[in-house]
């Protein structure tokens, strides 16, 4: 079951006031660090309990002696850790694609519009390097549109291909992966014996699987960062 907003603010309340502490928390400790009532965290953690993220267990209070009434305590559960662990697993990834992206954009705004062998050649060496899909098929979109603009300059203005990709439709998403090849038809069209090239032609069939296999999320991701490309290298 989807957590709310809410609801998975309380749980990383709890994740965190539990970690801190390592013992299970009574509800009012919860209540105190969000500052709502009482009632209103008990609650909410019943909920919570209800869906597999929290469990409950029954303690005595500490130094009682003879019988009383026992407290309610909680906890995340193994639910809970996993659930966290991939977020953060997916924050990581988001920052090292922010990171790539501006390597990128940052070497091609220096360079102005590229055309020599040196940066095609550094920009095909790094793809093999990426740890992920999603910067694997960045670094390959990235030479793609480098090793066209530098052969097609203005005449990039006649081809519908570039078009294509101005919206997140499936189309623009289709033309992601018509790309790579595209670029290594035109650079054996024009007869271009690059040592590059070999080695970008290799990668392709890569690419293209793990296009295949991205979520919607990365491949937006990726359709974006295509366009960024092209405004760096002034696409018409």
């Amino acid at each position: 079951m989807q957590l709310t907003s809410r609801q998975r603010a309380f749980l990383e309340k709890l994740f965190d006031v539990y970690y801190s502490h390592r013992q299970p928390i009574h509800y009012t400790a919860l209540a105190r660090a969000l500052g709502v009532a009482n009632s209103t965290a008990y609650e909410m953690l019943k909920l919570l309990e209800g869906k597999g993220y929290v469990s409950s267990e029954y303690h005595l209070p500490d130094n009682h002696v003879g019988p009383g009434r026992s407290m309610v305590l909680f906890r995340p559960t193994m639910k809970t850790l996993r659930l966290f662990r991939h977020l953060a697993g997916r924050d990581m990834k988001h920052k090292k694609w922010e990171s790539i992206k501006e390597k990128v954009l940052g070497r091609l705004a220096a360079e102005g519009l590229p055309g020599d062998e040196e940066l095609l050649a550094d920009l095909v060496a790094a793809i093999p390097e990426s740890e992920d899909s999603l910067s694997y098929c960045g670094r390959v979109v990235a030479a793609s549109l480098v090793s066209i603009r530098s052969q097609l300059l203005s005449r990039i203005q006649e081809l519908s291909i570039f078009r294509d990709m101005d919206s997140a439709d499936a189309t623009s998403l289709d033309t992601l992966g018509l790309l790579p090849g595209f670029a290594l038809g035109l650079s054996c069209a024009l007869r271009d014996n690059s040592s590059w090239l070999s080695r970008l032609a290799e990668y392709v069939k890569r690419y293209q699987g793990y296009l295949r296999q991205m979520d919607e999320e990365a491949r937006t991701r990726l359709l974006h960062f295509s366009r960024e490309v092209m405004a760096a290298l002034r696409f018409p």
